[in-house]
């Protein structure tokens, strides 16, 4: 019997590396894009992910690619995939501005609903969360944040919020119908571990990379506001998709899944992070604080934000992911880990500028 997979958020650093983990495991894969997909590029950058893990070159041709909007029982039956076997909702949308609250809720609450709808896994649909959802903000809190519901969270901004009404409102349709839904709750996600990163990305702490990158050029000092003693939730990517595919592998053999996970882990508190990042550079370039950088204003606004949020005392309870995970595949950061993203990092930086320059030269 033909097993497809459904994936959303195509082309974005978590949904690439976690497909090209997931497609030796199906015949045929279809992405889901927020606009007009560029099937040739989505491939080639899932190539360059299994290059890097030695996989077979000819896999991404089992991969297709439809517009979200586009996506009826209709259009999945015309892409080949008259059944699906899994679905992983991967896509969302980032928001902290509150007059967007409504259109956040309708991206990340209604699109999931719909999928589960129109997709009807066979095998498990996939919820990629967000650590917003699992637990408390206050820095004051101390909690160990057990892998079930969340009845009491801090739901500061549209992104927290819709992700939270996700959830609930998957759990509870899991609760009455019996749907196999299981919820993925994600740090933020780092380049990969195990291979140099293969691909662009401006997300997450890849946007933070780009801000050291400006201030190590200026001889500056990068202040953020993070409370120094915390340890925020952060995962390998390459790891990340790892266990996600020892999951995926599980709910294909028919074994019991559970209904949430914590795919996150963390060695390093704020300042150790920063201290790993200034010896990395051999010079002083972050640190905790007060946000005064003005190198870019909307940048240092919406970080010092996310990263104070981020930076909420308490850590996972793995217990339902070590019970379903093997152990090498956890994904774990440590100083000598993180170091070498960011230096990994600012090299292809640089190497991009140098490239720039010497076309323009060029010309």
């Amino acid at each position: 019997m033909t097993r497809n997979l459904v994936v959303t958020g195509a082309g974005g650093l978590v949904a690439t590396a976690l497909t090209a983990a997931l497609l030796p495991a199906f015949d045929r894969v279809l992405l889901l894009t927020a606009g007009q997909p560029d099937l040739p590029k989505l491939r080639r950058r899932i190539g360059r992910v299994l290059k890097a893990t030695a996989a077979p070159a000819h896999l991404p041709e089992r991969v297709t690619a439809l517009p979200l909007d586009a996506l009826t029982p209709a259009a999945l039956r015309a892409a080949g995939l008259g059944t699906v076997a899994q679905v992983w909702n991967v896509g969302a949308s980032l928001s902290y501005d509150q007059d967007r609250l409504a259109a956040t809720v309708a991206a990340n609450t209604a699109v999931p609903l719909r999928l589960l709808e129109v997709c009807a896994p066979t095998e498990r649909f996939f919820h990629i969360s967000t650590v917003g959802v699992t637990g408390p903000g206050s820095p004051a809190r101390r909690d160990t944040i057990t892998e079930a519901p969340v009845w009491r969270p801090d739901a500061v901004n549209p992104y927290v919020a819709s992700k939270l009404l996700t959830e609930h409102m998957l759990d509870n349709l899991r609760a009455r119908t019996g749907a196999p839904v299981s919820m993925l709750r994600l740090g933020s996600v780092l380049g990969p571990a195990g291979h140099p990163p293969v691909q662009d990305n401006r997300a997450g702490y890849f946007t933070l990379v780009e801000m050291l990158a400006k201030v190590t050029a200026r001889r500056a000092v990068l202040t953020i506001d993070a409370e120094p003693g915390n340890a925020p939730p952060l995962a390998h990517v390459d790891q990340l998709a790892a266990s996600c595919a020892a999951l995926a592998d599980r709910a294909g053999r028919g074994d019991d899944l559970a209904a949430y996970y914590h795919l996150g882990d963390q060695t390093l508190t704020n300042a150790a992070a920063a201290d790993a990042v200034n010896a990395a550079l051999g010079q002083r370039v972050l640190r905790l604080g007060p946000p005064r950088t003005a190198l870019d204003r909307a940048y240092a606004s919406v970080n010092a934000d996310n990263v104070a949020f981020m930076s909420c005392g308490f850590r996972f309870d793995h217990a339902v992911l070590d019970a379903h995970v093997p152990a090498g595949a956890r994904p774990r950061v440590d100083a000598d880990s993180y170091a070498r993203f960011v230096t990994g990092q600012l090299a292809r930086l640089a190497a991009r500028r140098t490239a720039r320059r010497d076309t323009g030269a060029a010309a």
